[in-house]
């Protein structure tokens, strides 16, 4: 039998980050670890006792979200970590991303939803709510778009990109085209290194800007 899934939960708000709780508690096979009530005792504890994944508001009092997923990026390279945000957080969002956040989830994000999304970067998938990377973008001066064959991309590669951009986790991409999940790795390591992206969301964000895929 797996282990469950040890979450940390951070959130200033005590009624959200109770109800996050209850959502994580309530599923077979995942288990809360810890609730802070702010950034900088999120890193203190999480540090001091890693989990698998941290789901984390971003404006809290003391250290702010973007601030606590950097030091958590540092002191625990391989630790998962989604980012809760609104549609007028644009900054916050690409603060996030570079600050290393392996997703996005809106505040009103379904239950199912937010448990689907801890299983997607466990998987080593990004999560990207529409609302957050669409605003982002269409409020960004958007730069002159590359032509796809510059960069180098297979038509398989391509593919894969477009299926990353959909949310897909390596599994689901490796159904899809009948192919190996060690396969996907390798393919989305060649998309990484061609589009000069440290991650698979860069990697979506990337996508967007040269026009790769369509926006929402």
């Amino acid at each position: 039998m797996r282990p469950p899934v040890t979450v940390a939960i951070v959130d200033d708000d005590a009624i959200v980050r109770s109800a996050l709780v209850s959502y994580v508690s309530a599923t077979p096979g995942f288990h809360v670890v810890h609730e802070c009530t702010d950034g900088a005792q999120a890193v203190e504890v999480i540090v001091n006792a890693p989990v698998d994944v941290v789901i984390t508001d971003v404006r809290m009092p003391k250290l702010d979200g973007i601030r606590a997923t950097e030091a958590l990026r540092r002191a625990l390279p391989d630790i998962k970590i989604l980012v809760i945000t609104s549609f007028d957080e644009d900054d916050a969002v690409r603060e996030a991303l570079q600050a290393g956040a392996n997703g996005f989830l809106l505040k009103d994000t379904s239950p199912r939803g937010l448990i689907d999304a801890i299983r997607a970067v466990m998987e080593g998938s990004s999560v990207v709510s529409p609302g957050p990377i669409t605003s982002l973008l269409l409020n960004q001066k958007r730069p002159k778009p590359e032509p796809p064959a510059d960069l180098g991309l297979s038509p398989r590669e391509l593919h894969v990109l477009q299926l990353l951009c959909a949310a897909y986790s390596n599994t689901e991409i490796a159904s899809e085209l009948h192919v190996t999940e060690s396969t996907v790795k390798t393919h989305v390591s060649a998309i990484m290194m061609k589009l000069n992206v440290t991650s698979r969301l860069k990697a979506v964000v990337r996508a967007y800007e040269l026009g790769l895929v369509n926006r929402a």
